[in-house]
């Protein structure tokens, strides 16, 4: 009998993949903090957004630590854990001048709801119109997303309506295809290697980051990968640039995914990208 263990955990995940229109094999939300921005060294506010349902998404709000700011960055963290593991991504910036809203989107941290797609694009919609309505008028505001958060802020951005409302775009770690991510994903395993097909079958196809990319064009677009990535292959990133249209660049990086905010040489390249870029 415990042989049959592992094969029915597999065969139960696969069910509940299949039961859950696959939203599970996109979103790992995590609910406990294991930090916030104060053990950090850094002054934040508690945000609160409110969908026109009632439903209340919370953020963290970090202020740039500089009399002049340089710009507001909304940061879209991956698909795991909270905005409390992510922090470190973006934790730099308030003292370049930076300052940042970390969204938590639907059902991760002290959101309420549960994630599943296209839900989760509202949430990125409704922290872009926020930002947008108390914007600067002299800062840029730029888009940081990283992995899923990199595809799924892709297909808010390339919004007719959203164009006029950023100023340029970073993209770290993003896949090209959600099809042939859950494949790569998937094959890893041999107990949900039969199930891809069935789950491959319920994932979007109207959203993927490779057409939505290069809707993004003139704007300003940077589009990082690291040659190490263990999670989201170094192709993915090749794809997504040669998609990307004009004003676009590409970064190798080197490290494990989604770690460029944690390099001090990864940090420079944003700020430069960042201030020579993204203007308003």
């Amino acid at each position: 009998m415990a042989s049959l263990l592992p094969l029915m955990r597999g065969v139960l995940l696969a069910g509940a993949l299949l039961a859950s229109g696959c939203s599970s094999l996109l979103f790992y939300p995590m609910s406990p903090w294991v930090q916030n921005p104060a053990r950090q060294g850094l002054d934040y506010q508690d945000v609160v957004l409110i969908h026109a349902d009632g439903l209340r998404l919370h953020s963290w709000w970090l202020p740039a630590a500089t009399d002049e700011v340089a710009g507001t960055v909304l940061f879209l963290h991956g698909n795991a854990q909270n905005i409390s593991t992510h922090l470190m991504g973006v934790a730099w910036m308030p003292a370049a001048g930076y300052e940042v809203l970390l969204l938590d989107y639907r059902g991760y941290g002290l959101s309420e709801g549960r994630p599943r797609l296209p839900d989760v694009l509202d949430d990125i919609q409704l922290a872009l119109d926020w930002l947008q309505s108390r914007r600067r008028s002299d800062a840029p505001l730029v888009v940081f997303g990283q992995s899923l958060g990199a595809a799924m802020g892709s297909a808010v951005l390339a919004r007719p309506d959203n164009r006029d409302k950023y100023d340029c775009v970073m993209l770290e770690g993003g896949f090209a295809n959600y099809q042939d991510i859950s494949r790569d994903i998937m094959s890893k395993s041999w107990l949900l290697r039969p199930f891809g097909p069935f789950v491959r079958a319920g994932l979007p196809r109207d959203l993927q980051p490779e057409q939505q990319v290069g809707a993004l064009a003139p704007t300003p677009l940077l589009i990082l990968h690291s040659l190490d990535d263990s999670i989201v292959p170094f192709a993915h990133g090749e794809r997504l640039a040669a998609a990307a249209g004009e004003g676009s660049e590409f970064q190798r990086l080197r490290g494990e995914h989604i770690s460029a905010g944690r390099d001090p040489a990864v940090q420079a390249r944003l700020a430069t990208f960042m201030q020579g870029a993204c203007r308003h």
